[in-house]
Parts: structure tokens; C-alpha cells; sequence
């Protein structure tokens, strides 16, 4: 290879180089912009608007595959108390720690983790290969005993009610939040920091 052609290949080398770093640089900064359009700012819990997307696509998919899913809804007991008595910076912080202490304890492969919008959150729980209804009592017991035990310096005793919608072929996505939504409000008028599966079935 004669000095010139050395060089010329060198040139070529070191563009390709430089397009592949930059095609790399490119591709993260997408990736962080996509990441923060699905994310809550500040709970880091996916957003309002992943969720709709989400469940429109949970909801095909069981309906062609026939496999059950159910929807949590969260509600913070007395959330207004703590941003009225201690200040909206207290309540942000009630806010980051429930969101976080939830994505702890739940199981990354089949639950995904929403925030609805204020002190209201919601959870999707697909991929059961036990019976829904033992899935969710279950699962909803975990989450309400690890939140629980969250302890915040001189603030109170975090509690939460949780309502929860399920998945059969009969149902729109509509008439499950409706479910979700119903058991919340049983939960909250019933004493709080309870929940309830079913009208029928309450998990304290």
C-alpha cells in the first residue's frame, strides 16, 4: 500500500470512527429524552400518558391470548393533611418515597407502576399463572404491609387505600378502571388504609 492510499484509508477510518461515536451519543440522548416523556418528573413512576398506551396494548393482547390482568388503583390517605399542614416540599417527599417503596415490591417482569395523577397511582399486574383473584390479595397485602413500615422524620404514618379492577373478556378497559375506581372509594369510606378486591372481598 503506497503513503497516499495509507492515508486515505486512515481519513476513512477515522470518519467512520467519529460517525459511529456520534450515531452512539445520538441514540443515548434519544433514549434519555424518550425515558423522561414516559417518566413522572418526580416520582420517577411512569406517567398518565404510558399508562393509557400501556393498557390499550395489555388489553389487545389479552383479549387475542386470553390471559388475565387485573389494575390497582392507589389512593394516599389524607395527602391533602400533609401538603396543607407541612408544606408542598413534605408532600413531594411523601410522594417520591410511596412511589419508590411500591416499584420495591413489585415483580419487574409482570408489574408496571403508574402515577395517575396527584396523590393517586396506579399499578398494571399481568402474566398470572395462578388464579387473579389470589394474585391480587395477595400481591395488594405485600404492597399495603411494605408501605406500612415506611417511616419519614417528623412527618405521620403513611397508609394507603387501594381498589382493584380485573381483566375478563366481557369487560372495556373503561368498565375496569370503573371497578378499580369503585373499590377505592369503598376503601376510603370504609375506614381507609384497606383494600378492596372486590365489593365482596376486603383485605385490611
Amino acid at each position: 500500500m503506497s503513503g497516499f492510499n495509507f492515508f486515505i484509508s486512515y481519513d476513512v477510518y477515522n470518519f467512520a470512527t467519529n460517525i459511529k461515536r456520534e450515531f452512539s451519543k445520538t441514540e443515548k440522548k434519544i433514549a434519555k429524552l424518550k425515558d423522561t416523556a414516559e417518566k413522572d418528573h418526580l416520582t420517577g413512576a411512569n406517567n398518565r400518558r404510558t399508562f393509557d398506551k400501556y393498557l390499550e396494548e395489555i388489553y389487545k393482547e389479552s383479549q387475542i391470548n386470553n390471559e388475565p390482568f387485573f389494575v390497582v388503583f392507589f389512593d394516599i390517605d389524607h395527602f391533602k393533611k400533609f401538603n396543607d399542614t407541612y408544606g408542598h416540599e413534605a408532600g413531594d417527599k411523601v410522594l417520591k418515597i410511596f412511589a419508590q417503596t411500591i416499584n420495591k415490591n413489585i415483580r419487574q417482569n409482570s408489574d408496571v407502576f403508574f402515577r395517575y395523577g396527584g396523590e393517586e397511582f396506579v399499578l398494571v399486574s399481568s402474566n398470572h399463572i395462578r388464579n387473579s383473584l389470589q394474585e391480587a390479595r395477595f400481591l395488594t397485602k405485600k404492597l399495603k404491609d411494605a408501605v406500612e413500615k415506611i417511616r419519614i422524620p417528623d412527618l405521620p404514618k403513611i397508609t394507603c387505600s387501594m381498589g382493584v379492577g380485573f381483566f375478563d373478556s366481557g369487560k372495556s378497559k373503561e368498565e375496569i378502571l370503573k371497578e378499580a375506581d369503585n373499590n377505592v372509594y369503598l376503601a376510603k369510606e370504609n375506614g381507609r388504609n384497606r383494600i378492596y378486591v372486590t365489593k365482596d372481598i376486603v383485605v385490611v
